[in-house]
C-alpha cells in the first residue's frame, strides 16, 4: 500500500473551518465603495483596526504566542504585520505566517477575509 503524504499544517488552515459566506460578508463590508486594490487594502486595514480584539493567542512555527497589536509593514505600503509577544519579547511578523487558535478573537472573520483577498491580489 502506498504511503499517504503528510499533510503539513499551514498558518492559514484555521480559515478552512470558518463559514465561507461569513468570510465573504466580512470582505464585502470591509471593501464597500472600494474601487481598486489600494482602496480595498485601506478598507481592510480600517476594518481590522476597528474590529480585531487584542491580545489573542496564535501559533507561529508551532509555538503559542500572544498577538498584541497590528501594524502596517515598514518596508511596504501593503500587507499587514502582527506584533507578537513571546517570552517577554515583541516581534513583528507577516499576518500570513500566524495561525489563529481557539478561542478566535473578535474580528477574526475580517482577518480571514483579508488573508484570502491578499492571496489573490498582487500588490
Amino acid at each position: 500500500m502506498a504511503k499517504q503524504p503528510n499533510k503539513k499544517s499551514t498558518p492559514t488552515q484555521w480559515i478552512d473551518s470558518l463559514d465561507p459566506g461569513a468570510i465573504e460578508e466580512a470582505r464585502e463590508e470591509a471593501c464597500v465603495d472600494a474601487y481598486d486594490e489600494y482602496e480595498q487594502h485601506t478598507g481592510f486595514m480600517t476594518a481590522l483596526e476597528e474590529e480585531l480584539s487584542f491580545p489573542f493567542s496564535a501559533k507561529v512555527l508551532g509555538d503559542v504566542v500572544s498577538v498584541v497589536a497590528m501594524e502596517w509593514p515598514e518596508d511596504s505600503e501593503f500587507g499587514l504585520d502582527l506584533v507578537i509577544e513571546r517570552n517577554g519579547d515583541k516581534h513583528r511578523i507577516d499576518a500570513r505566517s500566524v495561525e489563529l487558535v481557539k478561542p478566535l478573537p473578535d474580528g477574526h472573520l475580517t482577518l480571514a477575509a483579508y488573508l484570502q483577498w491578499r492571496r489573490f491580489v498582487s500588490l
